[in-house]
């Protein structure tokens, strides 16, 4: 990396690990999505907002959002503890929350990225993702990054306003 010091410019030159070469990381992410598609072989079906047909608000809301046909992607799932939250005259609240590790390689090749807002379908239930990082990188390096991970909470279906599908 190379910083030209007093013209608050910086230039970074594509550099790739010093102890690992390419087949070898080339090996580990076959071995990954190997592990992820054909053994453990958990999926889960996202939901895109359709932004044409969804009208916002001057604030970039809306009460009524519509979505486009299902994706289906292979992911590692972490399924959280539920909690229970209690409210004085409310009643009983139960929240919980899943963890999606998606290969990247996969994802990019399908030309698919989750995004905040995106609905889930896992496990008889809809979650909401509101949050997606890139965690993962092999050797520690920038340019090499493995992983993206999603959170999302599960959500009411009157808050989604969709009929619920038989079970």
């Amino acid at each position: 990396m190379s910083i030209k010091k007093g013209s608050g410019t910086t230039t970074s030159q594509a550099t790739s690990p010093f102890f690992i070469p390419q087949k070898e990381i080339n090996l580990f992410d076959v071995m990954n999505e190997e592990l992820i598609d054909e053994i453990v072989g958990q999926t889960v079906d996202i939901y895109k907002v359709e932004i044409d047909e969804t009208t916002a608000n001057l604030y970039g809301e809306s009460s009524t959002k519509y979505f486009g046909k299902g994706f289906r992607v292979n992911c590692l799932i972490l399924y959280n503890e539920p909690t229970i939250e209690i409210e004085d005259g409310v009643g009983p609240d139960l929240n919980t929350s899943i963890e999606m590790y998606f290969h990247r390689t996969s994802l990019e090749e399908a030309n698919f990225h989750p995004e905040i807002g995106d609905i889930v379908d896992w496990n008889d239930y809809y979650w909401e993702i509101n949050g997606t990082t890139e965690p993962q990188l092999i050797a520690g390096h920038q340019n090499y990054k493995h992983q993206i991970k999603a959170t999302a909470h599960r959500m009411r279906i009157s808050s989604l306003q969709i009929e619920e599908r038989p079970r």
